[in-house]
C-alpha cells in the first residue's frame, strides 16, 4: 500500500471517529451574543465545566485516532509484514513470500524458466497453498517436471523455527502428493534455512535462491573436490544424483522419493564405452575396477578408473551423450605378476616363469656364475606389450642389464658395460688372490723406474680396466720427474709407463 492510500485511511477513521459539535458550538455563541456577563463563582464553574468538556472530547479524539493507527498497525503486521519465504527450486527458481496467515505478499521468478512458469498469474493475497498447487502445476505443463527431471527443492526461511519446521513438512507432503503422476513419481528434497548474510550474498552473487546455495554448500561438505561454480549450472535432479550417487544426505535434508536417472546412460554402458574404447574383451582381466557419478565443468559425467595388463585406465564419459570427454592410459608401476582375481602369483598357475628362473637365464646368456655377481636386482615390469622381468647386476668389472620375458624365459634385451666404480676389492671378485695387492703392483712399479719408495711423492694409485685386462694405474713423482704406470692387476707386468720432467 502506498503512502498517500495509508494517510488517506487514517484521515477517514478520525473523521468518523470525532462527533461533529460544530453547530451546537455556535449556536450557543449565538444565544450569548450581546449580553454582559459577569464573572463570579458560577460563571467560573460554568466556564470551568465547558473547558472540562472540551478537553474530555479531544482525549476522546485522541484515543479514537490511537486506537486507529494502532488498529491498522495491526492489520498491516497481519497482511503485508513477511513471516516466511518459501524457495521453490527444481531449475526454475521461485521465490514466494507469505504473511502469518499463510495468504502470499509476493512471489517473484528468480530466471527466466521461473518466469515462464509464472506467466501472467497474480498471486497476490492468495492463499500458500493455491499458489503452490498452482506453481507445480505449471512447472508440470510446460515440462520442467517429468519421467526425465523429477526432483524439486523446498526450502522455508521464517522467524518461527518451529513453525517453518511445520510449514516445510506440510509442503513436502503436499508437493510430493502432486508430483504422483501416470508417467512418474517425483524426489523432494525439503529444508528449512535460516538465511544469513553470507548466505545472502552468495545466493545474490550466482543468481540463485539461498535453499539451493544452502544445499550446495551442503553437498560441498562431503567432497573437496566439488566447488560452489562447478554446482551452480546443476539442477536439482543432477544435484539430487550426485547426492545419491556418493551416498551423500545430510542431516539438515529430508529426502522424499528417487532421483530420476533416465535421461542419462546407466553405469554398465558408461563402462563398456570405457573398456570397448580401451580394446579390452576380456573383462575378467580388468582390475581395480571403479566407476563414480560425478560433475565436470556442469556437466554429468561417470569417472571411470581401472587397470589391465600392467597399465591403469582413466576415463570420462558424458553421462548424458556417452561421449568419452578425456582418457588417459599409464604404466601401473604397481602392478605385479598375481592374477587379478584372486591375487595368487601367477608363477604358481603356469602364466609366467618365477624369478629364479628368470635369473637362471640371464646369468646362463652372460656366461657368469651366481657367486660371481654383485649388486642383483630384478622386478618386474611390462614392455611392448611383453610382462618381462628387468634384471640388474654386476661381475668382475662390469654392469649387466637385462629383460627376460616372462612367459618363456627368452633374452628380450641386454647389456654390458665397464663398471667405472669397480673395485679388485669388491665382494665376490673371483677369490681374495685374483688380483695381486695395491703394495705388489707399487713395488713392480717401483722397482721398473729403479727408484725407492722414500724417494717418491704425490703417489696414487687407482684400479681400473684397459682393453679387457684388469690394471692398476700408478702415479708418482721422484727426483724432478712424473711418473705412470699401468700395472696388470692380474701378474703385476708392467703394460705401459711414462717418464716426463716435471715443470
Amino acid at each position: 500500500m502506498r503512502e498517500s492510500e495509508i494517510n488517506s485511511k487514517l484521515k477517514q477513521a478520525f473523521e468518523k471517529s470525532v462527533p461533529d459539535v460544530l453547530e451546537s458550538v455556535l449556536s450557543d455563541c449565538s444565544e450569548e451574543k450581546g449580553q454582559v456577563i459577569t464573572m463570579n463563582s458560577i460563571n467560573n464553574s460554568k466556564r470551568k465545566f465547558n473547558w472540562t468538556k472540551r478537553a474530555t472530547a479531544l482525549a476522546a479524539c485522541l484515543l479514537v485516532f490511537i486506537g486507529g493507527a494502532f488498529g491498522f498497525g495491526f492489520y498491516y503486521s497481519e497482511n503485508y509484514k513477511v513471516a516466511s519465504i518459501i524457495s521453490l527450486d527444481v531449475n526454475p527458481s521461485i521465490q514466494i513470500t507469505a504473511n502469518r496467515k499463510e495468504k502470499v505478499i509476493d512471489v517473484k521468478a528468480l530466471n527466466e524458466d521461473a518466469e515462464i512458469v509464472i506467466g501472467d498469474m497474480d498471486f497476490k493475497n492468495s492463499d500458500l497453498d493455491i499458489a503452490v498447487n498452482a506453481i507445480i502445476g505449471s512447472m508440470l505443463r510446460n515440462g520442467y517436471l517429468n519421467e526425465l527431471a523429477n526432483s524439486i527443492l523446498i526450502s522455508v526461511d521464517g522467524s518461527d523455527q518451529a513453525e517453518s519446521e511445520k510449514l516445510q513438512a506440510r509442503l513436502t507432503e503436499e508437493i510430493n502428493s502432486l508430483l504422483q503422476t501416470e508417467t512418474f513419481s517425483g524426489a523432494v528434497l525439503s529444508q528449512t534455512v535460516a538465511a544469513d548474510k553470507e548466505l545472502s550474498n552468495i545466493a545474490e552473487q550466482y543468481g540463485i535462491t539461498v535453499g539451493k546455495a544452502r544445499l550446495i554448500q551442503e553437498i560441498m561438505k562431503y567432497n573437496t573436490r566439488y566447488t560452489f561454480e562447478g554446482l551452480v549450472p546443476l539442477s536439482i535432479n543432477e544435484l539430487n544424483l550426485l547426492m545419491e550417487s556418493a551416498n551423500i544426505l545430510p542431516e539438515s535434508i529430508e529426502s522424499v522419493g528417487t532421483a530420476s536417472s533416465k535421461a542419462y546412460i546407466d553405469k554398465d554402458s558408461a563402462s563398456d564405452i570405457a573398456l570397448s574404447h580401451a580394446g579390452i574383451s576380456d573383462i575378467s582381466s580388468v582390475y581395480k575396477f571403479e566407476t563414480e557419478l560425478d560433475t565436470e565443468d556442469g556437466l554429468m559425467v561417470y569417472e571411470i578408473d581401472f587397470a589391465f595388463d600392467g597399465y591403469e585406465y582413466e576415463y570420462e564419459i558424458d553421462a548424458l551423450t556417452g561421449n568419452i570427454i578425456k582418457n588417459s592410459k599409464e604404466k601401473d608401476d604397481e602392478y605385479k605378476f598375481t592374477n587379478p582375481q584372486n591375487g595368487q602369483d601367477s608363477s604358481s598357475t603356469g602364466n609366467i616363469i618365477s624369478e629364479a628362473e628368470a635369473k637362471s637365464a640371464a646369468l646362463s646368456h652372460a656366461a657368469v656364475s651366481e657367486a660371481d655377481i654383485t649388486n642383483y636386482k630384478i622386478k618386474q615390469d611390462r614392455d611392448d606389450g611383453i610382462y618381462v622381468y628387468e634384471i640388474e647386476f654386476d661381475s668382475n668389472g662390469y654392469e649387466y642389464d637385462y629383460e627376460v620375458n616372462a612367459s618363456n624365459g627368452n633374452i628380450v634385451k641386454s647389456s654390458k658395460e665397464k663398471d667405472d666404480d669397480y673395485k679388485f676389492s669388491s665382494p665376490g671378485s673371483s677369490s681374495s688372490d685374483s688380483f695381486i695387492s695395491e703394495a705388489e703392483a707399487k713395488s713392480a712399479a717401483l722397482s721398473h723406474a729403479g727408484i725407492s719408495e722414500t724417494d717418491i711423492t704425490n703417489y696414487k694409485i687407482k684400479q681400473d680396466r684397459d682393453d679387457g685386462i684388469y690394471v692398476y694405474e700408478i702415479e708418482f713423482d721422484s727426483n724432478g720427474y712424473e711418473y705412470d704406470y699401468e700395472v696388470n692387476a692380474s701378474n703385476g707386468t708392467i703394460i705401459d709407463w711414462e717418464k716426463d720432467r716435471r715443470d
